[in-house]
């Protein structure tokens, strides 16, 4: 709902200037209103005249610069902020005036000029934030509207509208008692207005504060303003109010100033308060939880936007008073909002037993058919709501519809007996779909078909009157019409016939050729052959045979009128079914029987074809087409029988050629560039066929009733060939059609550019419009998309389960609610579903594998993800998934790390402790100097806690030993300390590890003690790679250590950047790097605790272990550099060097 401001806004130009001459007596000459300020002179004078000259000839850049000088001289003069003011806004920066104006008051100057304009201008920027904030709530995004409502109130704070726009936004995103807040808020503003009044009391009443919420709803009954209409609406919402909170005289009260009226409305109230003071049950006693929302209208008036509240249409506890179906109504629209229709259709059933006459049970049981594809049920229930009186042109629509979808399975079996040469069966299944669908004129024309191939002339006749009569626009039953008139002894109707068929507007040139023909062969089987003529005189004899032929034997007859006559000729009525439903043409019949002139010499090919093609056998259908084409090249009905007959027989690629050669030869035939933009389609040919429809449309020769379904036919095109912007430009034309296929192909295009705001809006309104299952659940999709990707992932997630539970998904497949399960972040649903696919027909599919490979790892099933991942590899091996190396390398990875449970680590390292490049084995600290030590870790982790979606626990042991100590110290076994302890990386994708870890003496010298630890790094280029042969490398290190009985605070980082070499010619999985590293350490036991140092280093590693499902698991590494001293003690320069395996 969009809420209008409760005042006007209106843009406020700028204002006459106080001085609007640029002389300097000008310029000293003062307003009354300006007289107390000291005379201008030297330089702000000689500024301030530059600026009035400058804004004189309207160089509104250089006045705002002048003014600026000017006032940064005299800032105390208000008629200068005027001028920068007026400046700003005739650039159109209104928010820069605004700031001016801010800057003018925060330096003193009180000018209610200056205030004025501050307020006006202030409105004008408000006005785009709160429009924004009507937009957000239209999309149901309450989150967004507030954030821009709460622009607007900071830019106009005392406007009550924006703050009434505020309380109905914290409404719809559930924030009741910052609702209730902000209502006090806006009374405040203005104390005397109803509207906030009884807002706040409603608000009351939804929180259980009934009396107060009285009080607000009294007081807002005495603002002077409510009367007439307004009064009543005002007291509609209180009394509702009164009857939800269980106090029935409270609203008979409220009601008396009404008087005794028979406003339906107010009898209403009267009847359930009445009713309520009698038996309390029929209202629930918490009503006033769910009390509707008092919506406001707003009416224009010369002051302003008028605003009241809208009542609700009934009063709480109507149902019960007046319809004792009401519970099982409400259990109805309960269980259609879950997607039970079942339950939903059985319930407003009995509903409507007792109250036959509610429109609105009525329209939930049409719904409910609706969705549940019950198209006989609705059809009945659709005409009983016509009859009752609903007069809704969408009910019309809804019953076509039905009745269509009813009635094609009986047309589709005629035009099957019909192939199976079984006329007489085919005429009763045809009656049956007329029948069902008295309004589908294809299945009429079915019928008719069926009784000429029947050979029941007459009641051919008397069908085609009949779907004439049905539609006396359509061309089809008309010419049909005409033929039988004439077949059954009626010429003279059959001349009218004829001649309103020909003088169509909206005829193709192919119809034209046809339709003229079939004219011509019925005027000379009667004999006349300068109507003949007539006829064929428009008509083009290159382009057809038979127009030749029909003219000469026209001639003929003229000059030896007693010759004999041709026979008249049967059109051949061609039905199909499609994907598209049944679609039908009507072609010339046989020519110039008994003329004496030759045939046709295609005739009887092509008539060979139709019948072989009706009897679907598809490759003599196209051999003899092709045999009419030779015969006769200018016959354009024989190459629409070969396109067809092609296309039927899904030979798709020969029927295109068919077209291209059909078009080459009759250029202006517009329905045939149509047909091959269809057939390039279905080629994925998108860019072709977008050319053809466009062409097509260009012509301005498609038959009106064409050129929607062309346009749609284009849109589809351009997106197919990955062209929103020419298909939301193709669309424009549309612009104003309200319909499901309008809008939804807009707001893909939409989604297709990006313009993700715009293509959720258009999605939304695109799901109202959405009548069949499988369309709600592809914009019910599209929907989750755009959330995700306005990254409102939150939202996204709740719409998805959302329309999970309700069944607005139940036609996409398990596959596909996979998909948008994990795009929307709901990984639990994603692996469910793919799960149950694999469990049942299979992954097959690509990267199928993949993507349920990691919806399986992200919801902890590691060894079913493994497995997963190792098919898909397989799958790459076997060609199936072509995929990079690198990313192959990544799956393997994957498996490796899914399927680790222990590992171990070796170290022996030289340089200063606590300084040393950092590892996963960092030694405890010793008391400064270079040592040589040597360490060694091995770590397990445990099932179901060590590897979850990359968080990991481990449980280790660790030993060192000093080997070297410059300074003499102690080395060997006393020095041996150990240590065991746990760590856990608690986010998957941050390396990020929290450890704790007991330290225990093995030898003398050791530590006794606990320790605690936390330690990050980042960086790119570290991991093996397949694909290249050198790649950039960096990585940060850094650790923080915190020994808790002797306390003493340790830490390091360390940067590195360089870049890496694979040594290809000794081993693929040698890796050389040279680097430059800056790094440092804290120790807060040293005399000078801090060290800084950098230098150039070299890194040697070789990856090992590794197999077909595996990346290398281990390595080796061999790591140099020496580092300059930058800052703190000297222990930070220096040379070190260690070696690393991880295993």
């Amino acid at each position: 709902m969009r809420f209008q401001a409760m005042g006007r806004m209106r843009r406020v130009t700028a204002a006459a200037m106080l001085a609007m001459t640029v002389s300097g007596i000008a310029l000293v000459a003062h307003t009354p209103a300006l007289a107390q300020e000291p005379a201008l002179v030297g330089p702000a004078w000689t500024a301030a005249d530059k600026a009035y000259s400058a804004y004189q000839a309207k160089d509104y850049a250089t006045a705002a610069a002048q003014a600026r000088e000017a006032l940064r001289l005299r800032p105390d003069v208000a008629r200068l902020w005027l001028l920068l003011m007026d400046a700003l806004d005739a650039q159109g920066d209104v928010a820069e005036s605004v700031a001016a104006a801010k800057d003018a008051i925060a330096a003193g100057v009180q000018d209610p000029a200056i205030t004025a304009r501050l307020r006006s201008q202030s409105k004008v920027l408000a006005q785009a934030p709160s429009l924004a904030a009507n937009k957000a709530l239209e999309a149901r995004n309450p989150k967004a509207a507030l954030v821009e409502i709460r622009k607007a109130i900071a830019l106009v704070p005392d406007d009550l509208s924006y703050r009434v726009l505020l309380i109905y936004a914290l409404i719809a995103d559930d924030q009741i008692e910052a609702a209730e807040q902000a209502a006090t808020a806006a009374i405040a503003v203005d104390p005397k207005s109803f509207l906030p009044q009884v807002l706040r009391g409603y608000l009351r009443e939804r929180l259980g504060r009934i009396n107060e919420a009285n009080q607000d709803f009294d007081s807002a009954l005495t603002d002077e303003v409510l009367t007439g209409p307004d009064a009543r609406d005002v007291r509609l919402v209180i009394a509702d109010a009164a009857i939800a909170a269980g106090n029935p005289r409270r609203a008979l009260k409220i009601l008396d100033p009404l008087g005794d009226t028979q406003d339906p409305s107010v009898k209403a109230r009267r009847d359930a308060a009445s009713a309520q003071d009698a038996t309390p049950s029929i209202v629930p006693k918490d009503a006033f939880k769910t009390l509707p929302v008092p919506y406001q209208k707003c009416r224009d008036t010369p002051y302003g936007p008028a605003c009241t509240l809208v009542p609700a249409t009934t009063p709480p506890g109507a149902g019960g008073v007046a319809n004792p179906g009401f519970k099982a109504a409400d259990e109805a629209y309960k269980a259609y909002a879950d997607g039970n229709y079942t339950l939903a259709e059985k319930r407003i059933r009995e509903a409507l037993a007792v109250s036959p006459s509610n429109a609105a049970w009525r329209r939930l049981l049409i719904d409910t058919l609706e969705r549940s594809n019950q198209f006989a049920a609705l059809d009945a229930a659709i005409g009983e709501a016509i009859a009752a009186g609903e007069d809704d042109p969408a009910l019309l629509g809804l019953r076509s519809m039905a009745q269509t979808r009813l009635g094609e399975p009986s047309a589709i079996l005629a035009l099957k007996q019909m192939a199976e040469k079984n006329p007489k069966a085919a005429v009763d299944s045809a009656k049956k779909a007329v029948q069902q669908a008295p309004h589908a004129m294809v299945f009429r024309i079915v019928l008719i078909q069926a009784l000429m191939a029947a050979g029941q002339t007459k009641e051919a006749a008397a069908a085609a009157a009949s779907a004439v009569e049905e539609d006396e626009n359509d061309v089809l039953p008309r010419i049909l019409h005409a033929y039988l008139l004439q077949a059954t002894g009626n010429r003279a109707g059959a001349v009218q016939d004829f001649d309103k068929v020909l003088a169509s507007n909206v005829l193709t040139d192919q119809e034209i050729l046809n339709y003229s023909l079939i004219a011509a062969n019925a005027a000379l089987a009667a004999g006349k052959p300068d109507d003949a003529i007539k006829i064929l005189k428009t008509l083009d004899d290159v382009k057809n045979a038979d127009v030749e032929s029909f003219r000469k034997t026209a001639e003929a007859m003229l000059a030896h009128p007693n010759r004999q006559r041709p026979a008249l000729a049967a059109p051949v009525p061609l039905c199909q079914s499609t994907n598209y439903g049944i679609i039908c043409s009507v072609f010339a019949g046989g020519t110039n029987a008994g003329t004496g002139v030759p045939s046709d010499p295609g005739y009887e090919a092509a008539d060979a074809s139709i019948r072989a093609l009706k009897a679907r056998n598809y490759s003599l259908a196209i051999s003899e087409a092709r045999r009419a084409v030779e015969l006769s090249p200018r016959n354009i009905t024989y190459r629409q029988f070969l396109i067809n007959a092609l296309s039927t027989a899904g030979r798709t690629g020969e029927a295109e050629t068919a077209s291209s050669q059909a078009i080459a030869a009759f250029p202006g035939e517009v329905t045939l560039v149509v047909q091959r933009g269809y057939i390039r389609q279905k080629l994925s040919r998108y860019g072709a066929a977008a050319s053809d429809f466009a062409a097509a449309l260009r012509s301005g020769r498609l038959p009106p009733a064409d050129v929607r379904g062309v346009r749609l036919a284009l849109v589809d095109a351009y997106m197919g060939a990955k062209d929103p912007q020419a298909a939301l430009d193709a669309l424009a034309p549309l612009g104003r059609e309200r319909s499901y296929d309008v809008v939804a192909r807009r707001g893909f295009a939409l989604q297709a550019l990006g313009r993700h705001e715009e293509a959720l809006e258009t999605f939304e309104f695109a799901y109202r419009l959405a009548r069949t299952p499988t369309d709600r659940a592809n914009i019910a999709s599209a929907v989750i998309g755009e959330l995700v990707a306005l990254g409102r992932k939150d939202e996204a997630k709740a719409r998805f389960q959302q329309a999970l539970a309700t069944g607005e998904l139940r036609a996409m497949q398990p596959l596909d609610i996979a998909y948008l399960a994990n795009q929307s972040g709901d990984t639990a649903t994603a692996y469910k579903y793919f799960h149950q696919v694999d469990s049942t027909t299979g992954l097959r599919r690509g990267m199928v594998l993949v993507d349920a490979a990691y919806a399986a790892k992200h919801e902890y099933h590691n060894a079913e993800s493994a497995a997963l991942f190792k098919r898909a590899i397989d799958a790459h091996a076997d060609g199936a998934l072509p995929l990079p190396a690198q990313t192959v390398f990544g799956l393997r990875r994957e498996v490796g790390e899914l399927e680790r449970t222990w590992g171990a680590y070796a170290s022996v390292s030289y340089g200063a402790v606590g300084v040393m490049p950092a590892s996963p084995l960092a030694p405890p600290p010793g008391v400064g100097g270079h040592t040589i030590q040597s360490g060694a870790e091995v770590y397990w982790r445990p099932p179901g806690i060590g590897y979850r979606d990359g968080s990991i626990f481990e449980v280790f042991g660790r030993v060192f030993t000093t080997l070297y100590d410059e300074k003499g110290g102690p080395t060997g076994v006393d020095t041996m300390q150990g240590s065991v302890g746990v760590r856990w990386k608690p986010l998957k994708d941050q390396n990020l590890v929290l450890e704790a870890s007991r330290l225990f003496p093995i030898g003398t010298y050791a530590r006794n003690d606990w320790l605690l630890r936390a330690a990050y790094s980042t960086g790119e280029g570290s991991d093996l790679r397949v694909d290249v042969n050198d790649w950039n490398y960096w990585q940060f290190y850094a650790d923080t250590n915190y020994y808790v009985e002797l306390p003493e605070s340790v830490s390091s980082f360390e940067f590195r950047w360089g870049h890496s070499y694979r040594v290809k010619p000794v081993n693929d999985n040698l890796i050389v790097t040279p680097f430059l590293a800056v790094g440092g350490a804290y120790d807060s036991v040293l005399n000078t605790p801090g060290t800084l140092g950098a230098g150039p280093g070299l890194n040697l590693r070789w990856w090992f272990r590794e197999d077909k499902y595996t990346a290398p698991m281990s390595y080796v590494d061999l790591t140099a550099q020496y580092r300059f001293k930058l800052a703190g003690d000297s222990r930070g320069e220096g040379l070190f060097a260690g070696a690393f395996v991880s295993y």
